[in-house]
């Protein structure tokens, strides 16, 4: 229920404030009235009312734009409104009722007692500021309209009770029938007591929604993984950008999204004969995310070819079961398919997630390069103490140049001597070819893993191959998962990033045993 509240505030929230921006008109409506000497007023006056309704008028879509907090954003979307409608309903030449009732009937979108409640009451006494304005204001010296009416008593306790009858019938239609308003989503107790709607309860555990926190940039990295692995020897392209503005770790239902992403990639890439499918990965900014805050994290996906019909008659099942999961996810899915003379497949995806590391992926980033500097130079004043042999010769295997480059340095550093490959197949080849005296593997690669490359290395057929020291380097360390490591015939686990001090040790241990 909490979920869908907030996801409803926030659609409402958007809408609203767009729909706020209706008020505009008001400017040339009053314009138009001064010209015609309808509305009295002075010049400057008259500029200072525009200006107020202008900012009035903007404003809600400028804060539902650049605010995570959908508290705020209502408050304000609806407060705006409350004073936009007083200011037509001071209009001496247009007397409307209902005016009073809009803003009431519209908080019951947010399907929210105490909302309703809260703003039924502003408006109310809106209303009697209002018409108290119109009585006491009769002299004609105070006026600005030339052409009004003076407020009655009897006029004024009318409209008082036609409004407390319509904010009782509302009311009403807010605590017992729910169910309209939340169309279905009903609470439901479960057996521990605590309380779900009864969409959720329909689901099955397994299907629920699982938020947790995630590393933002490895979630992504890991499906330009999955697509590179999916192209390489064809002729088509995918490329990924993450934007380092992004909070480094975000909450939210990590499995889900991965597998949204897949599906709709593959699918692109499936039907894209030589294009290239692009990926940027980047959030709504305007304001400096914080831990706890909502943020909508946005995956534009562009391809270089019109896929639409490719896509568009069934022929895609991981594309509609990508959008499928993402509405599950309750984000929003938008094709954004470019026409012209060359026409382009673009889609966006929103999903709104909870920042739990205020650190950038940049910030992140430039903080680990400053670690390796340290880490290679006190490396290189601790391998005095060292007394390996100049010829040991070691074969460094690992996807990521800049790691292959920091593991080559810190080796060389000990009077080794390094070669890096940036797949399993080339450590494979190189093996082949070349002895050496160790390998350090890199756990999770494309195409082929670290775990892959160790078994087919150990069944090359010589005993060199049996008893070559294998290192693995992981960010994955447990004692179980250290044990499995073990079993598939790694002679180290070394955790990643790596630490200086326990690759010296991982590697005195291999060498001397």
């Amino acid at each position: 229920m909490r979920d869908f509240i907030k996801d409803n505030n926030r659609r409402i929230n958007g809408i609203l404030g767009k729909l706020i921006t209706a008020f505009l008109m008001l400017i040339p409506a009053a314009v138009i009235a001064w010209q015609v000497d309808v509305l009295v007023l002075e010049k400057s006056t008259l500029v200072k009312v525009c200006l107020l309704i202008l900012v009035a008028s903007v404003a809600p879509v400028i804060v539902c734009r650049y605010s995570y907090n959908e508290t705020v954003n209502r408050c304000v979307c609806l407060t705006v409104m409350e004073g936009l409608v007083c200011l037509v309903a001071c209009n001496d030449v247009i007397s409307l009722k209902l005016l009073y009732v809009i803003v009431p009937l519209v908080s019951l979108l947010y399907a929210d007692k105490a909302v309703f409640v809260h703003t039924a009451r502003n408006c109310f006494f809106a209303m009697l500021f209002v018409f108290l304005y119109k009585y006491y204001h009769t002299d004609s010296r105070l006026h600005t309209l030339r052409y009004t009416y003076q407020t009655s008593y009897e006029e004024l306790l009318a409209t008082v009770l036609e409004y407390l009858i319509l904010m009782l019938l509302m009311y009403l239609l807010c605590t017992k029938e729910r169910d309209m308003i939340l169309s279905g989503f009903l609470l439901e107790q479960r057996e521990d007591g605590s309380y779900v709607t009864a969409a959720a309860a329909a689901v099955p555990a397994a299907e629920a929604e699982q938020a947790a926190p995630y590393n933002t940039k490895g979630l992504f990295l890991e499906v330009n993984q999955k697509m590179q692995s999916m192209i390489r020897g064809k002729d088509k392209v995918f490329l990924l950008h993450v934007d380092y503005d992004l909070p480094s770790v975000l909450i939210g239902d990590t499995e889900k999204i991965r597998l949204a992403m897949i599906n709709v990639l593959s699918d692109l890439l499936q039907f894209t004969e030589q294009g290239t499918v692009t990926m940027t990965v980047t959030y709504e900014k305007g304001i400096l995310p914080r831990k706890g805050q909502n943020i909508t994290l946005v995956c534009k996906i562009d391809c270089s070819e019109d896929l639409t019909e490719d896509l568009r008659y069934g022929n895609a099942p991981g594309f509609a079961l990508a959008k499928n999961m993402i509405q599950k996810l309750n984000g929003i899915f938008l094709d954004k398919t470019v026409g012209g003379e060359v026409r382009q497949t673009r889609f966006v995806i929103s999903l709104l997630q909870t920042v739990e590391e205020e650190k950038t992926i940049g910030e992140i980033k430039e903080k680990h390069r400053e670690e390796q500097k340290e880490l290679i130079t006190d490396s290189r004043r601790k391998a005095q103490n060292l007394y390996y042999a100049k010829q040991v010769k070691a074969l460094v295997v690992d996807d990521s140049t800049a790691n292959c480059k920091l593991v080559a340095s810190l080796l060389k550093s000990y009077g080794m001597q390094a070669k890096t490959v940036e797949s399993g197949e080339e450590a494979i080849e190189e093996l082949r070819t070349r002895k050496y005296d160790f390998v350090i593997l890199d756990h999770m690669m494309p195409v082929k893993g670290g775990i892959q490359t160790a078994k087919e290395i150990r069944q090359l057929g010589d005993p060199y191959f049996e008893l070559l020291p294998l290192l693995v380097m992981t960010s994955n360390i447990t004692e179980e998962s250290k044990q499995i490591f073990y079993d598939c015939g790694f002679s180290e686990v070394i955790s990643k990033p790596i630490k200086e001090e326990e690759l010296r040790q991982a590697l005195a241990h291999c060498m001397f045993l």
